[in-house]
């Protein structure tokens, strides 16, 4: 189930908590997206995603948090497509210091079975990068995504290492 619920006097600060607090609660995702209203005025649209049998835990959640006094529930169809999560070993190799790391690539095949995306996860990624900068380097986390997933795309989905140098 999605709804969509508008708050216009709501300060920035609140937000994160209400996020957490909507998850824990059952919330597959939401999305807080900045806008403008009538007369010019900003507010926030919230979108959550969650199952049917959450709705009045959420909906009550978000009038409680954000004082919205009515949601509207949009209907939709979710189109999900085919997927595997290959396990590999990353090693890096910085200035003579090799850094190695088990982490998931989600690759993202069309109907043909051709890949059409992949993406390194975000949880795997992210401590990858601080273990590295925690030994005194400075790698950007964008960039190393940028460089895993461009070498991801070059090897075999089989291949269980990935190897990169900076």
């Amino acid at each position: 189930m999605l709804i969509m619920a508008t708050v216009d006097d709501m300060p920035p600060e609140g937000i994160p908590y209400i996020t957490d607090k909507v998850m824990d609660n059952g919330a597959k995702n939401i999305h807080i997206i900045n806008a403008y209203t009538k007369k010019g005025r900003m507010e926030y649209i919230i979108f959550v995603d969650f199952p049917d049998e959450s709705l009045e835990e959420i909906s009550s959640l978000l009038a409680l948090e954000f004082g919205t006094i009515g949601m509207k529930i949009i209907n939709y169809e979710h189109i999900k497509f085919p997927y595997k999560i290959a396990h590999k070993r990353l090693t890096l190799n910085i200035q003579d210091v090799s850094f190695s790391q088990d982490i998931r690539i989600k690759y993202l095949y069309n109907l043909k079975e051709e890949i059409i995306s992949l993406k390194v996860e975000y949880e795997d990624l992210k401590s990858f990068v601080n273990e590295v900068n925690s030994r005194g380097f400075d790698v950007s986390f964008s960039k190393l995504k940028t460089l895993i997933e461009a070498k991801a795309y070059c090897e075999s989905f089989d291949l269980d290492e990935l190897s990169l140098s900076l």
